[in-house]
């Protein structure tokens, strides 16, 4: 009988993706379809935090997300369970997504401060959700690069 037991890291690697996944879902798709549910759940900024201007860039980055980054982290869930090599890749391009994405809004956290229209005062939930994606974008592309074999052990 072979032994299925599957690492540490892949079950916080595929555990963060799925978290991922429901959020991505829930927040940014949500913002293209209906983007006061999204605030309603906490997900998204009120416009009168943000502006319109703000509004328009946070449905952006939904669109985005919604067209390139959830189904890499579909196809790399896939991948990862089924022990495809190729889950390697596609793993690697969400942890860069990952990873660029949270410094992006990080930046723009900082940089919208007094800008016109612009209110929204981050508190400590912001900081560590960026923290964790940039964390993990970052220490997971080095494990895939150093480690990434091991998740694919039988």
């Amino acid at each position: 009988m072979k032994d299925t037991k599957r690492s540490f890291a892949f079950w916080i690697i595929t555990g963060f993706l799925f978290i991922s996944l429901i959020l991505l879902l829930m927040g940014q798709t949500m913002a293209i379809v209906n983007y006061d549910l999204a605030v309603e759940l906490g997900l998204q900024e009120d416009v009168k935090e943000v502006g319109e201007f703000g509004v328009q860039v946070n449905r952006a980055f939904g669109a985005g997300d919604t067209v390139i980054y959830i189904p890499l982290v579909i196809i790399s869930i896939i991948g990862l369970v089924l022990k495809k090599r190729w889950s390697l890749l596609t793993t690697a391009a969400v942890m860069g997504v990952s990873a660029y994405w949270a410094t992006t809004i990080l930046f723009m956290l900082f940089y919208l401060q007094g800008v016109q229209d612009y209110s929204l005062e981050p508190g400590l939930e912001y900081w560590l959700f960026l923290a964790a994606f940039i964390i993990y974008g970052v220490c997971g592309l080095l494990y895939l690069v150093f480690q990434g074999e091991r998740l694919l052990e039988k």
